[in-house]
């Protein structure tokens, strides 16, 4: 990716190192509860949303549909699909949502937010939902387990044109957690701002030494 990018070819590397105490990335495991028969109108089991990480590996188990993504070119032509960090706040109304059934053997790979700051809008985050069973569809329980892919939290990045600001690994982290967090304590709308603007927050570090005597930096406040 990187050097069809015209860049470094460790610049995806180094920053993700699964060994460093600094590593923010993480796993988790989703469950849909079964949908009964006879049920109709029912919502997406999963809105509308891009993720905020640099990339999510998802694996999907074998038979359970719904997941469909957004082509590229509604992004071209809703300009709101351009804005970096809009999960919740302009949740995308595409023309038309690809199937992403999955296949065995295979892992799904999302774009995030965090890869769309980093290139400067070229790569630009996956829009996707999981729909609910059409008829013939599996309407038992549906798993899938992605991992959330991040830099260090002390690793800044930013796009070689600059179009964004710096933004490091804590950063972008925090950037999920102030949406959920603000967007739980204000119902309203106007957390919206707060957790998505394009100016990243302003957390200040500390450097601080582990139980194995190796130095961490970490973060004590934000404004």
């Amino acid at each position: 990716m990187a050097l069809s990018l015209g860049r470094d070819e460790y610049e995806f590397i180094e920053p993700f190192d699964i060994e460093s105490e600094e590593n923010p990335s993480f796993m988790a495991w989703n469950w849909y509860p079964p949908v009964p028969e006879g049920t109709s109108k029912l919502p997406p089991r999963l809105h509308a949303h891009a993720d905020m990480d640099v990339i999510t590996l998802l694996y999907q188990r074998t038979g359970d549909t719904g997941l469909e993504i957004a082509p590229g070119k509604d992004v071209d032509e809703n300009p709101d699909l351009k804005e970096i960090g809009n999960i919740w706040n302009a949740v995308p109304t595409a023309k038309h949502w690809t199937p992403i059934d999955p296949i065995e053997g295979c892992i799904t790979v999302n774009i995030g937010d965090g890869l769309q700051w980093w290139t400067d809008g070229l790569f630009k985050s996956t829009y996707h939902r999981v729909r609910a069973p059409k008829d013939g569809d599996n309407k038992g329980s549906r798993m899938s387990v992605p991992y959330f892919v991040n830099p260090r939290l002390n690793y800044t990045f930013q796009g070689p044109e600059k179009k964004f600001p710096p933004l490091s690994g804590f950063d972008l982290l925090a950037k999920t957690g102030n949406a959920y967090e603000a967007r739980k304590h204000d119902p309203q709308g106007k957390w919206r701002e707060q957790a998505y603007g394009n100016n990243p927050p302003q957390n200040q570090y500390a450097t601080v030494e582990g139980a194995n005597g190796r130095e961490s930096t970490v973060p004590v406040a934000a404004n």
